[in-house]
């Protein structure tokens, strides 16, 4: 069955697991809490199985929480590379608190950044501990969980750093958590990715309906960047290099192409999260009723629709002039286009009254907006046809899918892992790199050494750029972010971790992080 077809059946299923929690309707409002109402032996058939399974891959969708929110561009305006824009400071002001590096405890998109990913491992510790049917299904769909568990283990260790750790779901009277070393939790990660990669099939085996799950690929490459993240350069090249010498992956000719529905679950896409147009329930009260991409309708042109191409969107995350300064320094205007539209694009493409005011027609030139650059991201385009206007409210209903790991960061990843190792091979790096560059009609770099890891650098900002945060993380990692982003209001000692929230200090043993 298709992971979006299912997403549209989970509505019985999400009842169930709210109901397992004591919860009222507003279960964004819930603590985590106890263990499911049906006991295992009732779970008797690998469908069964299969439903509770879902469950934890519904919480990888979730990005965003009462109505017109989103946590998922956090990280992208903590990078130098974006701003808020939208409608100004008053409009959701959570996020230019990341911008600004104001961030505090109290920020709401925090507190839903980390119920999402304990939500998930909740979901993912029911299949990995509470089944008793043992057949080879179950076995995958245990693998499959120890994955899902792994990845959100690991979006909360590198964003909060010594967090509440568990692998079985605890009581209300056990949730009183004190803070895991973060050494402990990445160990976890480790084995649950490693016993998953043991028992999950490649892409290539996978049926069409199935391509939406988790592949052996899809476990290695996150592996490997588990393994960089701990800066295991040796682990990690081996890892990587797996996936890259695996044949099941490869760069899609155009670079523009990557992010349109052509695309998704393609050649090039090693993890990714898929999206359907479908609304259940009260979406203004709660987020999580809707199973579209909202955050393509918060970062679409703001208040400016393209006719023939994009609808209008309300204008978050945009585009930093930085970033566009770097594409035109490397000579790189297949990936600044491919990733953004600015103002002489639009003017291309809009037929507008000479006469008119762009500035008061939603345009990207009010140079008073602090954050208005002109430059709008395009890798979740509000392509018409891309969501549901039958339904309301339609801006809800976005299929973009998102692409977690794409073979290109593989690649770079890779290329960063040879590079670093205890015996360099800085040919296969070149070579690993170089690729990249030619998808996009750059010439092929002949460096080594520390070089080279500079070029790596700016090869993942230039062809990540607005993506999944990667390059806010890969400063931090790489210890940097203190020169790049200290004009910006980074402090070194705090802001390489975020705050806990501050309602999960005020119910647990959870000691804060220094600086909030």
């Amino acid at each position: 069955m298709n992971m979006k077809t299912i997403y549209k059946n989970l509505s019985i299923l999400i009842v169930l697991l709210v109901m397992a929690t004591g919860c009222n309707n507003d279960w964004l409002e819930l603590e985590l809490k106890g263990s499911m109402p049906f006991a295992s032996e009732s779970l008797d058939t690998d469908q069964k199985v299969f439903e509770v399974l879902c469950g934890a891959y519904d919480m990888l969708q979730v990005k965003y929480y009462s109505g017109w929110s989103s946590y998922y561009m956090l990280a992208n305006l903590a990078s130098g590379d974006a701003t808020p824009a939208g409608g100004g400071f008053a409009d959701r002001p959570e996020y230019w608190e990341f911008y600004h590096y104001e961030i505090t405890a109290q920020n709401p998109a925090i507190e839903q950044f980390w119920r999402r990913n304990y939500y998930g491992i909740y979901r993912a510790n029911i299949v990995i501990n509470e089944i008793d049917l043992q057949t080879d299904a179950v076995k995958q769909y245990q693998a499959e969980a120890k994955f899902l568990r792994a990845y959100f283990y690991f979006e909360l260790v590198r964003t909060f750093g010594n967090i509440a750790f568990y692998t079985e779901n605890l009581s209300p009277s056990e949730y009183r958590p004190t803070n895991a070393d973060k050494a402990v939790v990445y160990e976890q990660i480790e084995k649950d990715l490693t016993e998953a990669i043991a028992l999950l099939p490649k892409k290539s085996q996978q049926s069409t309906a199935d391509i939406t799950r988790i592949s052996k690929g899809a476990a290695q490459a996150m592996l490997g960047k588990v393994y960089l993240y701990q800066n295991k350069y040796d682990d990690a090249a081996n890892m990587l290099g797996e996936v890259v010498n695996s044949g099941e992956y490869d760069l899609v000719a155009e670079y523009d192409s990557i992010f349109k529905r052509s695309e998704e679950f393609g050649i090039e896409s090693v993890f990714e999260i898929p999206y359907a147009s479908y609304i259940h329930g009260d979406f203004w009260g709660n987020g999580r009723e809707s199973e579209g991409n909202i955050e393509v309708q918060l970062a679409g042109p703001r208040e400016t629709a393209i006719p023939g191409l994009y609808n209008a969107g309300w204008g978050f995350d945009m585009i930093d002039s930085s970033l566009v300064d770097a594409w035109d320094q490397a000579g790189d205007p297949v990936r600044k286009y491919g990733t953004g539209v600015g103002p002489e694009t639009y003017k291309e493409l809009l037929v507008v009254d000479p006469s008119k005011d762009l500035n008061n027609n939603g345009f990207p030139d009010d140079k008073e907006k602090e954050g208005w650059t002109g430059w709008y991201q395009i890798k979740r385009a509000p392509y018409i046809g891309y969501n549901d206007p039958g339904q309301s409210p339609m801006e809800a209903t976005y299929e973009n899918n998102e692409r977690m790991i794409r073979f290109a960061d593989v690649l770079l990843m890779y290329a960063e892992a040879l590079n670093r190792k205890s015996s360099p091979d800085d040919t296969k790096a070149l070579e690993a790199v170089n690729r990249v560059r030619a998808r996009v009609g750059l010439p092929a770099l002949s460096v080594s050494g520390n070089a080279l890891f500079d070029a790596i650098k700016l090869e993942r900002r230039l062809e990540l750029a607005m993506e999944g945060g990667h390059r806010f993380w890969d400063l931090v990692r790489w210890g940097d972010a203190p020169a790049v982003l200290g004009s910006q209001g980074f402090v070194e000692g705090k802001h390489e971790v975020w705050p806990i929230p501050e309602s999960e200090i005020g119910k647990t043993n959870l000691v804060q992080n220094n600086g909030y």
